[in-house]
């Protein structure tokens, strides 16, 4: 695996059925390696955050900001790079931060979501806290699957978190934590 500033990896696929942890930091940054992201659709992007639920032996993948799975950083902006498919031109997974997701960085030719109103979320998109001041626990990233009432108060999302030990599916109101919305920018429907 190559190391990258601030800890974070981006490395070859561990096997399927194995957590593995994140290596010590190098201090290496990839500069080489950046290309172009691959489209992928909402069905997709929903289909793989599923996988999570149950790749644990039947459980949902355990929550970490140092371990990794297949790949993919256990925590919440780990998840949605995975649930994206964000990788390198070469194929190495990109596990973006919660700041770089919005600013840009690490594998990825700049920011993979905007800003967007409520109204215009779609399955697959993001709601969270992003951007300037979000790393570590200050931030958090989830995966808009849909609406869970009629009145859009409340939403069902996929995500990654301590709080339930891990990968869950569930709702939230609309008001929770202040969070925001984001469109991801890859889709290609």
């Amino acid at each position: 695996m190559v190391a990258l500033a601030m800890g974070l990896s981006v490395g070859a696929v561990a096997p399927a059925a194995a957590e593995t942890s994140a290596p010590a930091d190098s201090g290496t940054q990839v500069t080489a390696d950046v290309g172009v992201m691959a489209k992928t659709t909402r069905a997709a992007a929903i289909a793989r955050a599923r996988t999570w639920l149950t790749a644990n032996g039947g459980r949902p993948i355990p929550y970490s900001m140092s371990k990794y799975y297949q790949g993919w950083r256990t925590d919440c902006s780990g998840y949605s790079s995975m649930v994206w498919n964000v990788r390198t031109a070469s194929g190495a997974a990109v596990n973006h931060n919660t700041d770089s997701m919005l600013r840009g960085g690490y594998g990825t030719p700049g920011a993979v979501v905007k800003a967007i109103s409520w109204d215009q979320i779609r399955q697959g998109d993001a709601i969270g806290k992003l951007g300037a001041g979000s790393l570590g626990s200050a931030g958090h990233v989830m995966i808009f699957d849909k609406w869970a009432n009629a009145a859009k108060t409340s939403y069902w999302v996929y995500e990654q978190a301590s709080s339930s030990g891990g990968t869950a599916h569930r709702t939230h109101a609309k008001s929770y934590n202040g969070y925001k919305p984001y469109a991801y920018t890859n889709f290609s429907d």
